[in-house]
């Protein structure tokens, strides 16, 4: 244990070799638009071999597979609500038939396979006003906490969970916190920085800001009377009081 404490404190000081992406093809849900459309083009630009972009809104999605082919990487879209069981399994089949690459079950496979999950730090703290958003998030997290752990022993397969602070997407729309210049809305473009380092680092848990590092501490130390203060100092419980989402 003392040993991967030091190698992870040594890893946060010297720059680690990141993986090479030239023969990954990449599956992204959402990928029409906000983090998703940034995701496609990070990992366009840092070399992946294909990109395959699932979303509900053509458009969108017809938009952003021009924008990466223009970039010179192979890039497909299918339309596909990720809430239909049935439609995930039929797109699915043809995503299969398109890259000849399944899913977690091919990846075991083939012992090579990464599955990142854009999650939202909310999973960890939740606030008022969005409890189905926070109820979702927190499953997904520990579906994801489970996965990650159950790959242990996979060699080549890997997970990623991301955890971001408020971004300044469509979907947050309206969304306010008390003192916006102390913590400022992520851009969509550093989410899917980070995310597709943490891909190349093989890194399991990010959350972003580094801050929510403090956040996550501070939630486990202290009494929930002086959380509620926080809470309500920082604006946390009327932050959803504008909030609009996508229009």
């Amino acid at each position: 244990m003392i040993y991967l404490v030091a190698k992870a404190a040594v890893g946060l000081v010297l720059p680690a070799k990141l993986r090479d992406l030239s023969r990954e093809n990449v599956l992204i849900t959402g990928g029409g638009r906000g983090i998703g459309r940034q995701l496609a083009r990070e990992f366009a630009e840092r070399g992946a071999r294909k990109i395959v972009l699932w979303g509900r809104t053509e458009k969108c999605l017809k938009e952003t597979t021009e924008e990466i082919r223009q970039m010179g990487t192979e890039c497909h879209y299918f339309i596909c609500d990720v809430g239909n069981r049935e439609e995930v399994y039929q797109t699915a089949k043809a995503v299969r038939e398109k890259t000849t690459k399944a899913f977690l079950p091919r990846m075991l496979e083939l012992q090579n396979g990464h599955i990142v999950c854009l999650n939202s730090v909310l999973a960890l703290s939740a606030i008022p006003g969005a409890i189905d958003y926070c109820t979702s998030k927190a499953s997904a997290f520990a579906f994801m906490e489970s996965l990650t752990l159950g790959l242990l022993d996979c060699p080549g397969v890997s997970a990623t969970t991301v955890l971001p602070f408020h971004t300044s997407t469509e979907m947050f729309q309206g969304m306010r916190v008390r003192f916006p210049n102390l913590f400022p809305p992520l851009k969509p473009e550093t989410v899917a920085r980070r995310t597709v380092e943490a891909v190349q680092l093989n890194q399991a848990l990010l959350l972003l800001p580094w801050t929510m590092h403090a956040l996550i501490i501070l939630k486990s130390i202290l009494p929930q009377a002086a959380l509620e203060e926080i809470y309500k100092f920082s604006g946390t419980y009327t932050c959803m009081n504008t909030f609009k989402g996508r229009t």
